[in-house]
């Protein structure tokens, strides 16, 4: 899709994922360009959450702020990476982009498969929340797969429709809980003994897209370490598939003042399973 397109009549959902889709296969090429070895993944600055930069992640992020600025006529654009705001073209409207270049940045350093490019777009002047989201990318870090979403229009990967599995039971459900920088406690062991089968995937994004597929029943997230650009985009893919997703005491997930700000977070193919596990994690 030329950028023409977009420039020369208001864009539909189908030209907006489309866009997307290709900006998923041309990122590519430039993360296989910066991929490191496993002994060049050296620090090299602090963002603005205090989190270690290695190059590739100030790479992607110039390369998605350029991307964009050359598919869209205007917008902003908020990154992990960036301590400011990135403005292109004229005027007031366009959209907000919000961007985590590499989410699972520790993976993709490492050459473990679970990373992703995450971009959540909301309008330009709404605030950060995942209700506001319309249109979402989770685009895989190592080969062509992406998740796409459209609010109101469905979540998609290869072309097919997402489901979630429509586990109702904690007893019954898979789940994916990131355990980074945390000590359990006891009431994420009984979580634990109580469901059917854990997992820690180190990406948020991927994560949450594989609840919105079906392949895990459930997301938690406890630590209060989470921020928006980590989850925005994939929030929207799991409720277009039916799931549901909300902080550790049952409310949205937003509005947040900025990038900076934390939150706990459940995620789950559905809002029975997801209350037990708040539930469950109350004791």
């Amino acid at each position: 899709m030329k950028a023409a397109q977009l420039r020369d009549e208001p864009p539909d959902s189908q030209q907006i994922m489309a866009l997307l889709r290709q900006l998923q296969a041309d990122s590519l090429q430039v993360l296989n360009q910066v991929r490191p070895g496993l002994d060049q993944a050296e620090t090299v600055g602090v963002n603005a959450k205090g989190d270690d930069q290695k190059s590739f992640d100030i790479a992607a992020d110039e390369w998605i702020r350029r991307w964009l600025s050359e598919h869209f006529e205007s917008g902003v654009v908020e990154s992990e990476e960036q301590t400011g705001v990135f403005e292109f073209g004229s005027g007031r409207q366009g959209y907000r982009f919000i961007v985590d270049p590499i989410d699972g940045s520790d993976n993709f350093a490492r050459g473990l498969p679970l990373s992703a490019i995450s971009i959540a777009m909301l309008p330009r002047q709404t605030s950060l929340s995942t209700d506001a989201v319309i249109y979402a990318l989770v685009g895989d870090t190592s080969g062509p797969g992406a998740v796409i979403a459209a609010r109101g229009n469905g979540a998609y990967s290869d072309g097919q429709r997402l489901c979630t599995s429509e586990t109702r039971r904690l007893r019954d459900a898979f789940v994916s809980c990131e355990l980074n920088h945390w000590a359990p406690d006891a009431s994420l062991a009984e979580l634990m003994c109580t469901c059917s089968g854990i997992r820690s995937y180190g990406c948020a994004s991927r994560a949450l897209c594989l609840v919105a597929k079906g392949a895990l029943d459930a997301h938690v997230d406890v630590r209060s370490r989470l921020t928006p650009e980590s989850f925005l985009a994939a929030s929207l893919p799991v409720t277009e598939a039916g799931g549901h997703v909300c902080r550790l005491d049952g409310g949205p997930l937003g509005p947040f003042q900025s990038l900076q700000d934390r939150t706990t977070l459940v995620a789950a193919s559905t809002k029975e399973l997801a209350m037990e596990i708040i539930n469950a994690l109350a004791k």
